[in-house]
C-alpha cells in the first residue's frame, strides 16, 4: 500500500508539471503522428487541407466503407477537434458502423492495441487483463458474439489467427501509427476478405507517409516499470516522383502487472506510397514485431472471491520441482512479419481497380503449463509406447521429469482480393474475387526444466532422437470468394438501394502427425452470402437506413483432429469432431443517423439469427468444438458526440442487448437445459460516456465505462457482477524549441479509482465452478514525452 501511495504521488507531481508546462505560447499543434502542416506553421486553431494533387481521393458517392485506400492525407497544424474528441466520424454506409480516428488514438497509451481504442463505442465489451495492452491476454465481444466471431482486417488483409481465430492485435502496428480503428458491428462490406465475421468486423488502418521530411520521438515511463521509446523518420516526397514513405521502430519492456515475470517487445512499421495519377496509388505495408510477454492466471469465480487480486490467484515466483504454477512454465514467445500492398487504380473516368495482395509469417510458442512426465513407461503422441528412459542428461527426482509444455506454431497465410468498380452515376457496380491461402503447423513439445526451475534450451527426445510431443498436426486452408453487386442511386442522390451476391468456397485438408488411427483429414463447404441494403438521405442532416445481410464462419481447424492424454496414456484426450458445420448467420438492421454543425450520433436496431452456432472451449482442460444449434441476439446501439465547444467534445454511446442460446446443449455426454438461458459475455446494458478537453496548449480527458453483469456458465448458474471503470488523460503542448518541434508531454491513467473486479469471461463453462476470468487490472499510470523534428 505505502508502495501504491509514493507512485500516486509521483502521477500528481507529474499532473502538476503538465499544468505548469502549459505556460508558454499558445500556439497551435498537431497530436502526436498527425498528419501535421510543417513546422513553422503557427496558424491558431487552423486545420487546413494540403494542396495535394496527386493524393488519391475516395471514390465518388460510394457508400461501402472504403477499405482499399492508403487513409486520407490531410495537413494540419492543430487538432482536428473532430466531434466527440475523434470517437465518432460521419458515416454514410447502410450498416452500423463505428471509427475511432487517430485524433483519440495519440492521446492513449502509446502501447495501446486495437482492443483498448474500441472500449468506448457501442456494441464493444472489451476484457483486458494488461493496463497497456502489451500482452494479447485480453478479448472484446461484439453484441453478444465472442473474439473468433469477429473479422480483423488489416491494410486490406486477414489477421485472424488461421487456427484459433483470435486477433493477437497487439502485433500489428504501433498506436502512433494508427490511423483509424473502424468497428463494423454488423455483417461485413462485401470486398472484404475474411470467413471469419458472423460477430462483425474490425477494420484498422496504418497512417499514411507525410509529404514533408518530418520525424516523431516518444518516450515513456511508467507503473510496473513500463519502459518504452518509439522513433519514426518520414522521408515527405522524394524529388517528384510522388513516392513517400516513412519508417519507425519501438522498444518496450516492462515488469507484470501482478504475480512474476517481465514483458520485452520490439516492433516495427514502415509504409510507402507511390502516387500514379490523381487518382491511382500503390501503398506498401510492412511490419514487424518480436515479443516475450509474461502469463496471467484467469482464475475462477471462487478463487477471486477468495483471494481477490492476492497471492492466490497469482503464478509462483519461487520453484519447487514439479511446480505447476511456477511463472517460468508460462512465458511467452512470438515473432511475425506482415506485408500488404494495397493500388486503386483509375483505369478510366468511369472504370477503377482495386487490388491487395498481402502475406504474413508468424512462429512461437503460448504456454500449456508445468508437467511432470515419468522417464519411463510414457507414451509418445497417441498410442505408441515408449521403453526406455528418455534421452539426454534433463534433472528428475522420484523417477520423472518436470518440463514446460508449450503450443507451438507457425503459420504462414497469403492471399490476393481484386475488386473491379464501374460508376456511371445511377448505377455503381462491383465485382471480385479473393483468394486465400494458409499452412499451419502445430506441435507440442516439452522443454525440461533443472533443479532451480530453468527451462532448457533443448527439447525432451526419446532414445532414438524423437521429440517428444502431446500434439503435432499440419492444416492447409484454402479459401476462394467471388462475389457481385450493384447499387442504384435515385431521387437525385438521396436513395440507394444496394444488393449484392458472395459466394465463399473452402477446402481444409489436414494430417495428424502421430501414431494412431486417424492421420488425414478434409473438409469442404460453399456458403451462399446475399445481401441487400437501402439508405434514404431525409435532408441534409437525417439519414434512415436499413439491411439485411448473411455472413459465416467455417469450424476451426483443430477441431478435426484426436488428441491423445500422451505422454501419460494413450487415452483420447479430445475426440476429432469431423462433423461440424459451418456457422452461419442471417442479420438485419435498422437505424437512424443525425448530424449537423454541433451534434452527430446514431441509434441502430439489430436482430441476428445463428444455425449451427460453433462453440470453441477449453472446460477443466478439456477442449470441446460443438455446434450448439441456434441462438439469437437483439438489441439496440446508439452514439452521440459533440463537436467542440469551449474545447470540451463530450461523447457518450450506449447498448441494450438480449442474447440467448436457442438449444439445449450436449458436452462430455450430458445434456443441459441451455434453450433460452441468456449467452455468456452478454451483458444486457453498457453505456460509455468521454469528456476531452484541447485548446491547443493544454489537452485532457475523462471517461467511463459501465458494463452490466455477465453469465460466465451456459447454465446461467454463475456470473460476475456489473463493473465501470474510469480512465483519465492529461497532457500539455508547448511552443518549438530549437531543432524540437512542439514538444509535449502527457499522463494517461489506467482505472483511476483502483476498481479491483472481474473484466471478462475467458473460459466459458458449462455449470458454476467450471469457468474462468480475466481480472482487470488495477491503477497504473504512464508518462509520455512527444516531439517533432
Amino acid at each position: 500500500m505505502q508502495t501504491k501511495s509514493l507512485f500516486s504521488r509521483h502521477c500528481l507531481l507529474l499532473s502538476s508539471t503538465i499544468l505548469l508546462l502549459g505556460g508558454g505560447t499558445k500556439t497551435a499543434f498537431a497530436a502526436p503522428g498527425k498528419h501535421h502542416a510543417p513546422a513553422h506553421s503557427t496558424q491558431p486553431h487552423a486545420a487546413t487541407s494540403a494542396p495535394a494533387p496527386t493524393a488519391a481521393p475516395a471514390r465518388p458517392k460510394r457508400t461501402a466503407v472504403d477499405n482499399t485506400g492508403p487513409g486520407e492525407t490531410i495537413n494540419v497544424s492543430v487538432s482536428r477537434h473532430r466531434p466527440g474528441g475523434g470517437l465518432i466520424k460521419r458515416e454514410t454506409a447502410a450498416r452500423s458502423v463505428s471509427t475511432v480516428s487517430h485524433e483519440f488514438i495519440a492521446k492513449q497509451s502509446p502501447a495501446s492495441n486495437t482492443l483498448a481504442l474500441v472500449t468506448l463505442s457501442p456494441g464493444a465489451n472489451v476484457a483486458m487483463g494488461d493496463p497497456f495492452g502489451v500482452t494479447d491476454q485480453s478479448s472484446v465481444s461484439v453484441r453478444g458474439l465472442n473474439q473468433q466471431e469477429i473479422g480483423y482486417i488489416f491494410e486490406g488483409a486477414p489477421m485472424n489467427d488461421p487456427d484459433n481465430y483470435t486477433p493477437n492485435s497487439s502485433e500489428w502496428v504501433d498506436s502512433e501509427n494508427m490511423e483509424s480503428v473502424q468497428l463494423q458491428q454488423g455483417a461485413p462490406d462485401i470486398e472484404i476478405p475474411t470467413v471469419y465475421s458472423a460477430g462483425g468486423t474490425m477494420n484498422v488502418r496504418i497512417r499514411n507517409p507525410e509529404y514533408t521530411r518530418s520525424g516523431q520521438v516518444d518516450v515513456s515511463y511508467g507503473s510496473h516499470q513500463m519502459n518504452r521509446q518509439f522513433l519514426r523518420y518520414d522521408t515527405g516526397e522524394i524529388g517528384h516522383t510522388g513516392l513517400r514513405a516513412f519508417a519507425s521502430f519501438s522498444n518496450l519492456t516492462s515488469r507484470a502487472w501482478r504475480g512474476p515475470g517481465r514483458n520485452l517487445r520490439r516492433h516495427m512499421d514502415f509504409k510507402a506510397i507511390k502516387d500514379w495519377a490523381p487518382e491511382s496509388y500503390t501503398s506498401l505495408s510492412f511490419t514487424y514485431n518480436n515479443e516475450n510477454t509474461a502469463w496471467y492466471s484467469t482464475p475462477s469465480l471462487a478463487a477471486w472471491n477468495k483471494s481477490g487480486l492476492g497471492g492466490g490467484i497469482n503464478l509462483d515466483g519461487t520453484y519447487k520441482f514439479g511446480d505447476s504454477n511456477y511463472y517460468k512454465g508460462f512465458q511467452t514467445n512470438w515473432t511475425d512479419y506482415f506485408l500488404s500492398s494495397q493500388s486503386h487504380l483509375a483505369l478510366t473516368h468511369k472504370l477503377s481497380l482495386d487490388i491487395t495482395p498481402y502475406f504474413y509469417h508468424g512462429s512461437g510458442n503460448y504456454p500449456l503449463g508445468i508437467y511432470t512426465i515419468p522417464t519411463s513407461g510414457t507414451y509418445y503422441d497417441g498410442t505408441q509406447p515408449i521403453n526406455g528412459q528418455l534421452a539426454g542428461n534433463t534433472y528428475s527426482q522420484d523417477g520423472n521429469v518436470a518440463a514446460k509444455w508449450d503450443w507451438y506454431g507457425r503459420e504462414n497465410y497469403t492471399g490476393l482480393n481484386a475488386a473491379l468498380h464501374y460508376d456511371s452515376g445511377i448505377n455503381h457496380l462491383v465485382a471480385g474475387a479473393w483468394y486465400g491461402y494458409s499452412d499451419m503447423n502445430v506441435s507440442e513439445p516439452f522443454s525440461g526444466l533443472d533443479a532451480a526451475g530453468n527451462v532448457s534450451n533443448s527439447l525432451l527426445k526419446l532414445t532414438d532422437g524423437t521429440v517428444l510431443n502431446g500434439w503435432r498436426y499440419h492444416t492447409i486452408t484454402q479459401m476462394v470468394g467471388l462475389y457481385v453487386g450493384d447499387e442504384v442511386r435515385l431521387l437525385n442522390d438521396r436513395l440507394h438501394i444496394n444488393v449484392g451476391f458472395k459466394e465463399v468456397m473452402t477446402a481444409r485438408n489436414g494430417t495428424l502427425q502421430q501414431p494412431g488411427p486417424q492421420y488425414a483429414v478434409g473438409y469442404n463447404s460453399a456458403e451462399p452470402l446475399p445481401r441487400m441494403s437501402i439508405s434514404y438521405k431525409v435532408n441534409d442532416n437525417i439519414q434512415l437506413f436499413a439491411n439485411a445481410t448473411t455472413s459465416f464462419r467455417v469450424p476451426m481447424g483443430s477441431a478435426f483432429y484426436n488428441q491423445y492424454n500422451s505422454p501419460y496414456d494413450a487415452s483420447l484426450y479430445q475426440t476429432a469432431n469431423t462433423h461440424l458445420k459451418d456457422e452461419y448467420s442471417i442479420a438485419e438492421e435498422l437505424g437512424a443517423r443525425y448530424h449537423n454543425n454541433w451534434v452527430m450520433g446514431s441509434v441502430t436496431l439489430f436482430n441476428y439469427n445463428f444455425v449451427h452456432h460453433a462453440i470453441n472451449q477449453y472446460i477443466n482442460a478439456v477442449p470441446y468444438f460443438l455446434d450448439a444449434g441456434g441462438m439469437t441476439s437483439r438489441g439496440v446501439d446508439a452514439e452521440l458526440g459533440f463537436t467542440p465547444w469551449h474545447h470540451f467534445s463530450p461523447y457518450v454511446s450506449a447498448e441494450y442487448l438480449y442474447a440467448t442460446n436457442d438449444n439445449n446443449i450436449t458436452m462430455g455426454g450430458v445434456t443441459y437445459a441451455t434453450k433460452g438461458k441468456i449467452a455468456t459475455s452478454a451483458p444486457r446494458w453498457m453505456a460509455a460516456i468521454g469528456v476531452q478537453y484541447d485548446d491547443g496548449t493544454f489537452f485532457g480527458s475523462v471517461s467511463m465505462k459501465y458494463v452490466d453483469k455477465e453469465y460466465g456458465t451456459f447454465m446461467n448458474d454463475e456470473r460476475i457482477p456489473g463493473h465501470k471503470q474510469v480512465d483519465m488523460m492529461l497532457g500539455a503542448r508547448t511552443h518549438d524549441i530549437g531543432f524540437f518541434k512542439k514538444p509535449s508531454i502527457r499522463l494517461n491513467i489506467v482505472n483511476l479509482g483502483d476498481s479491483h473486479y472481474l473484466s471478462g469471461v475467458y473460459s466459458t463453462g458449462p455449470v458454476a465452478g467450471t469457468s474462468s476470468y480475466y481480472v482487470a487490472p488495477s491503477f497504473a499510470c504512464l508518462a509520455t514525452v512527444s516531439t517533432g523534428f
